[in-house]
């Protein structure tokens, strides 16, 4: 009987790699986003005076801040938005 080394163990991530279809699933692009429902969450960075501005307006309005933001980000979407003068529609 002759003495062999044992196979080094591979982690989960080589076992996946080494799957016919890893490469195909390796190049494309992962999606930025977490499904929560029928809803996406997305991350959001945003500068503090205008986050206190989007609370006072949720507040005045007793709506959320997800809320509040939808909506401006809806309107913005069906009426246009403005930057620098050049109007998108």
């Amino acid at each position: 009987m002759t003495i062999t080394r044992p196979k080094k163990k591979s982690s989960v991530d080589d076992f996946i790699a080494a799957a016919p279809d890893a490469a195909a699933k390796a190049d494309l692009p992962q999606p930025k986003y977490v499904r929560k429902g029928k809803k996406l969450q997305i991350t959001l960075t945003i500068t503090q005076p205008l986050l206190e501005r989007v609370d006072e307006l949720a507040a005045k309005l007793g709506q959320s801040r997800a809320a509040v933001i939808n909506l401006a980000v809806y309107q913005s979407l069906e009426n246009g938005l403005s930057i620098d003068g050049a109007r998108s529609q």
